[in-house]
């Protein structure tokens, strides 16, 4: 078998990871370009969303690398990507293409052992966990690289090592050496000239999970944050997706839990996908964060839900929502995060002086 894989944000960097360590033919599925988009488009019923078309995308892509077995990420749940593959392999059949999916539906577990070459289980969850590791290394360099966007002295410094950064991670054959990129790179991060700004305004970036994750998709939007000066949080990853701790799943401890809790006063039901874990955001950061970015794909039900509750809660943050499909234009976006930073900017200056006893801000 000739695998393929779809792309969503970095974790195809742990799939080729497992995909070594167990010795399996994974075809080098092209990065998702505006190419990528156009096969999606092409071939997908208009009013589906951004995700579906991309993913489709790349499912061709892969197959036009010689892949005859496709790895899909699944999901449960109201939200549709969790029946996207079964369309998926329908509109592949119907362009000629033979193959197979795998999807996660039943596990990861379950996914892998019937392809894993005759591994045992020892050695399949050796290489389960040395994926999961490198998709932690790449999600804690995502994390770094949001803070030091906003500080650094010299403009795009802290996305050229980021991107550095993943490269060798990804290409990392082992434990020591993935262990000595981290240190690595966590030393040219601290190394990294930096300025001494006023403290930078915190944006939180919330939303439908692929479009969050997925910087083609978003269009690098964390990136034209930290040019604004803006430090980025982020709660939702790859790896929270794949990787469950179990004391926190349990006893509700995890980032998602609480903002179900904190959801509930105004929404009792599961929204689908995250939409309530968009509003549950909004409700435990309003502190702690000076404004969300809210990121949903065009027709996506429950960002579009999300999205009609946040006005009516008590809790006041300021919230830009930003819809994508194939017509949105990078510039449209940029210019709209100028013009929100710039508000936060001055809601800030003008909270401070009312703090400290200041007269008007006009």
């Amino acid at each position: 078998m000739r695998f393929g894989i779809t792309h969503m944000g970095h974790i195809d960097v742990a799939i080729r990871a497992l995909a070594a360590k167990l010795d399996l033919d994974l075809v080098k599925t092209p990065p998702t370009t505006q190419r990528t988009l156009s096969l999606g488009i092409k071939h997908s019923p208009e009013t589906v969303c951004l995700p579906f078309k991309l993913q489709l995308g790349n499912m061709i892509e892969a197959l036009e690398q010689g892949a005859d077995t496709l790895i899909m990420p699944g999901g449960a749940g109201p939200c549709r990507f969790g029946y996207y593959h079964k369309t998926h392999i329908l509109i592949l059949r119907e362009l000629g293409y033979e193959f197979q999916m795998l999807t996660q539906d039943n596990g990861i577990l379950e996914m892998i052992k019937p392809i894993a070459n005759g591994a045992s289980l020892r050695e399949i969850l050796a290489a389960v966990r040395f994926g999961l590791a490198k998709l932690k290394a790449v999600e804690d360099l995502e994390r770094t690289a949001h803070k030091m966007r906003a500080i650094e002295r010299d403009r795009g410094e802290a996305t050229r090592i980021y991107r550095q950064g993943i490269k060798v991670i990804d290409e990392a054959p082992d434990q020591r050496a993935l262990k000595e990129a981290q240190q690595d790179y966590k030393q040219k991060f601290d190394n990294m000239p930096t300025v001494i700004p006023p403290v930078p305004l915190k944006v939180g970036v919330i939303g439908e999970f692929f479009v969050v994750i997925d910087p083609f998709a978003n269009m690098d939007i964390e990136m034209e944050l930290g040019k604004l000066g803006v430090e980025v949080r982020r709660t939702i990853f790859a790896g929270d997706w794949v990787r469950i701790n179990p004391f926190h799943y349990f006893f509700g401890l995890g980032e998602k839990s609480k903002a179900h809790r904190a959801a509930k006063p105004y929404s009792f039901h599961h929204l689908g996908g995250d939409g309530w874990q968009s509003v549950g955001e909004k409700v435990m950061h309003a502190r702690d964060w000076d404004g969300i970015v809210h990121l949903e794909p065009f027709g996506c039900l429950p960002e579009i839900t999300a999205r009609n509750i946040m006005p009516s809660t008590k809790e006041k943050l300021p919230v830009l929502n930003i819809i994508y499909d194939e017509h949105t234009a990078k510039t449209g976006i940029v210019t709209r995060l100028e013009a929100f930073v710039d508000i936060l900017r001055y809601e800030k200056l003008a909270r401070a002086r009312r703090n400290n006893g200041g007269g008007s801000t006009s």
